[in-house]
């Protein structure tokens, strides 16, 4: 493995800077009420998706980071519910795995002298960075519940759909999405881009299979894995404050995030028990 020590730093300066949210929660209680943090972010983020544009070439991609990237900065300047709602268990996860993963590449430009390794790391950070801090300190009053998690389960499905249907209408001269790698051929190279889905599919060794099969690994297989775990890290890391750092919220382990107590009581069990009863009787 290549560039360990950058790797390292990455990784641990993007523990630290996560961990200043749950730690000094005072301070940026404090910071809600103002914009400085989010005009300062969204500088950040922009100027990587303009180091991006420009450098590399690339206008739009429909990478997930990609995608999550440009949502950041919109959630900056107009913190929304719904944002939090459709985009936070994906940032939960994408983000995280890119940092975690790192770049193992051989090119000079990953190195500690060069900006492609801060744009790496640290736009991955800040995507992350920047939704937590408006979850976490309650600008927009999102909540994981039912309803949310509804939500950003359907908007996956359609994203993954819609990216799919764009890689299949983008493919190589010669590749038939419906049939699997031919013999002696690349999946990298026969697929083309293949967004998003080459970085979970190709990573568990399953490249060769076609694009339709792929999509149905991914919807019906991993991708439920996928938002379950995203959901379970937002369990968690549940806001701190409420109304922009107004008031804090207590910590209780057996707070109803998501209507349990409400939902498994006696009288809902009883209402249950009758209506099976009566199911039965029918």
């Amino acid at each position: 493995m290549n560039h360990i020590a950058e790797y390292i730093v990455g990784v641990i300066a993007s523990i630290l800077i996560i961990s200043t949210l749950f730690i000094f929660r005072k301070f940026w209680a404090k910071t809600a009420k103002t914009y400085w943090v989010r005009i300062i972010l969204a500088g950040w983020m922009l100027g990587n998706q303009i180091f991006i544009t420009i450098f590399q070439n690339i206008t739009w991609d429909w990478e997930l980071c990609h995608i999550l990237a440009w949502s950041s900065i919109v959630l900056m300047l107009i913190p929304t519910k719904i944002q939090i709602d459709l985009f936070m268990p994906l940032v939960m996860i994408g983000p995280v795995l890119a940092i975690a993963g790192g770049i193992v590449g051989t090119a000079k430009d990953y190195g500690f002298d060069h900006y492609r390794y801060y744009n790496y790391y640290f736009g991955h950070l800040g995507i992350l960075f920047s939704y937590l801090y408006i979850y976490l300190y309650d600008f927009t009053g999102a909540r994981l519940t039912w309803k949310s998690m509804k939500r950003s389960a359907i908007f996956a499905l359609l994203l993954l759909t819609f990216v799919m249907m764009w890689n299949m209408s983008h493919l190589p001269a010669g590749s038939d999405p419906l049939k699997p790698v031919p013999p002696g051929k690349i999946p990298s190279e026969y697929w083309g881009e293949n967004y998003i889905y080459k970085y979970i599919i190709y990573n568990l060794g399953l490249g060769k299979l076609s694009l339709l099969n792929q999509y149905f690994v991914l919807i019906f297989g991993f991708g439920p894995i996928i938002m379950v775990i995203g959901w379970t890290l937002m369990f968690f890391a549940r806001p701190i404050y409420e109304n922009r750092g107004e008031q804090k919220l207590k910590f209780n382990l057996q707070e109803d995030i998501l209507g349990i107590k409400t939902t498994f009581t006696k009288s809902n069990y009883k209402k249950i028990w009758v209506n099976f009863k009566s199911k039965i009787k029918a």
